[in-house]
């Protein structure tokens, strides 16, 4: 069934995602990544209320920051993905940070570190460096998570929040490809809304189709 604690339409999904759930239960806990935490974790909580087992990774987060300090998720301070020496010069998350102090992971790493084979829901929002997780890590990876709940931004996103570098030349045909790319791996977009402080930025939730057969029967 699928979890609505917001309207579509009027683009509130920066920290609330509609999702599907039906990938809990079956006498096993779900596991639930969120990459890119900044100052809010209301998501992740309820998730966590909901029995889900959540990690939170982000490497611009202080381990004291109200955000993570006496939640209910685990968190974990480095980013996912690849930095692949990208300036972070007037970056409003990345501000008073010494670049060489930002700690990044590849999807992969995560897994094996933290001693999970998959997850259920992979989360994140992290300003442009989703497109390095997915062609440089995600499409040659065999982890294939339920879920996928990103903002995917695009090249005319906001510089304040978005190095450039991430998102040149990330226009249509780019995100046709991704999107191409992600279909053929069984993913099927469930729900878009576009950001309202920034248009050329977009939330998506996609379900994979090919996870249907191992989840557990609701009875009906």
């Amino acid at each position: 069934p699928p979890l609505i604690d917001h309207d579509h339409r009027v683009g509130t999904g920066q920290g609330r995602k509609n999702i599907l759930t039906g990938f809990r239960g079956g006498g096993r806990k779900c596991i639930v990544y969120k990459a890119g935490i900044a100052d809010g974790s209301g998501f992740e909580e309820r998730m966590a209320e909901d029995g889900c087992e959540v990690h939170a990774f982000d490497c611009t987060v202080d381990l004291s920051a109200p955000s993570v300090t006496g939640k209910n998720n685990i968190f974990h301070p480095w980013c996912l993905g690849f930095r692949n020496k990208t300036s972070f010069r007037g970056n409003t998350y990345a501000a008073g940070r010494p670049a060489e102090n930002l700690v990044f992971k590849t999807l992969s790493e995560t897994l094996a570190e933290l001693g999970h084979e998959n997850v259920d829901l992979l989360k994140f929002d992290f300003e442009g460096f989703e497109w390095g997780l997915f062609e440089q890590d995600f499409y040659g990876s065999a982890v294939r998570p339920v879920q996928l709940s990103f903002e995917l931004h695009t090249q005319k996103s906001n510089p304040r929040y978005v190095p450039r570098v991430l998102v040149r030349g990330r226009g249509f045909a780019a995100v046709n490809t991704l999107f191409s790319k992600l279909y053929g791996f069984g993913y099927r977009v469930v729900s878009k809304e576009l950001n309202d402080a920034d248009p050329a930025c977009a939330e998506f939730v996609l379900f994979n189709v090919g996870k249907l057969s191992s989840l557990p029967s609701t009875g009906r």
